[in-house]
């Protein structure tokens, strides 16, 4: 294994023998910008104290013509993948941006939800029995052979691909700490569960075939199955959280935490995060919190500033539950004119709106140096 890649370690990453508490956002827009804004965001994203940035490595539209930005399309009856300049090459420039930023990438490889950078539902659309976006059923996603095979497909053009800039293949980038199989997976089908799980093991196994440098997630939300009631913990998302943290191939698992959205209360973070890393301790496996975010609500949360202390108590939280790290949602670029649209409820653009990050990636790399010395 090379030096630079990261690892597991039981609970935590390392990197480079050491321990690699992962601090940093989400900026899931940076491979479809520019490469001046691109590298802006990333100093941006350090100057929070980032050493991790998660962003998508995936976007897939039905109109494709010259110069229109997408990495697949279909035409013909066939999914395009496209490899020029308003294609992968964008996807080539970010990993090599990170290279040069000294941090890594978390790279989602397709979307649960049906958005303009397409997703799960874009396969079906395409592949499945009913083109109809209003009936079609997302689950056929896990299920039909003709849409696993054509994904399949796409995770060995990605896992082969040649950078144009580094010369590597993606499957030797070092920028890359991890992929994941999808964000925010869901089964909402009878027997879901064991569907998932069967769809995790078919594409785990595919991808370690093809990669055996880099770390494997699922990349969803966190939900449990028949550990309690409420859709978090009884198992109507079809996800097991444990099970598929379980399967072979899986090297961490993460969560999710948006308690507005949730209609949580904030302090059930303490809770939530519990739960998953001790789980996660059982399984000996990390446990990353890699989207949390508040928006300004104008009642627990009336200006930026109110969301910096909540912040700090749940980040506090994964460390003392002996979590893996966490991923702020969402920083924004709103200096350029390719990032200023990239926007959402959640977005931060500076790092005084969020101090804690960078207090704690310096506490991070602290404790780590004194492990190294002792």
């Amino acid at each position: 294994m090379p030096a630079s890649f990261v690892t597991t370690a039981g609970t935590a990453f390392a990197l480079d023998g050491a321990r690699f508490p992962v601090n940093g956002v989400n900026c899931y827009f940076l491979a479809y910008c520019g490469d001046t804004s691109r590298r802006a965001a990333i100093a941006v994203a350090r100057q929070m104290g980032a050493n991790v940035i998660r962003c998508w490595a995936f976007l897939a539209i039905d109109n494709y013509s010259p110069g229109t930005l997408a990495f697949q399309y279909f035409r013909d009856g066939a999914i395009v993948i496209n490899d020029g300049p308003d294609g992968l090459q964008r996807l080539d420039a970010l990993i090599k941006a990170a290279e040069d930023a000294g941090v890594k990438l978390i790279l989602p490889l397709v979307n649960h939800w049906d958005t303009a950078l397409g997703g799960m539902p874009s396969y079906v659309k395409w592949l499945g029995p009913d083109p109809d976006p209003k009936t079609l059923d997302v689950t056929d996603f896990y299920r039909l052979d003709i849409i696993k095979n054509a994904y399949k497909t796409w995770l060995q053009a990605i896992l082969t691909r040649r950078n144009s800039i580094t010369g590597r293949l993606y499957s030797d980038e070092p920028a890359i700490m991890a992929w994941e199989l999808t964000n925010e997976a869901r089964c909402q089908t009878k027997g879901g569960r064991e569907l998932l799980l069967s769809w995790i093991a078919e594409m785990a196994a595919f991808v370690k075939q093809h990669d055996s440098h880099h770390l494997l997630a699922l990349g969803d939300e966190g939900m449990f199955y028949k550990q309690g009631s409420g859709d978090l913990y009884d198992g109507s998302h079809g996800v097991d959280w444990v099970a598929n943290l379980a399967v072979a191939g899986i090297d961490f698992g993460t969560f999710h935490f948006y308690p507005q959205q949730w209609k949580k209360d904030l302090h059930f973070a303490t809770r939530w995060i519990h739960d998953h890393a001790a789980a996660a301790q059982r399984l000996n496996k990390p446990a990353l919190m890699e989207e949390f975010g508040l928006k300004i609500d104008g009642t627990v949360i009336k200006i930026a500033a109110d969301r910096d202390p909540w912040f700090t108590n749940w980040l506090n939280t994964v460390q003392s539950e002996k979590g893996a790290g966490q991923l702020l949602w969402m920083l924004g670029y709103a200096a350029a004119a390719d990032t200023k649209d990239f926007v959402d409820e959640y977005v931060i653009y500076s790092p005084e709106e969020v101090p804690c990050l960078a207090l704690l990636n310096n506490r991070g790399r602290a404790a780590t140096s004194q492990e190294n010395s002792a």
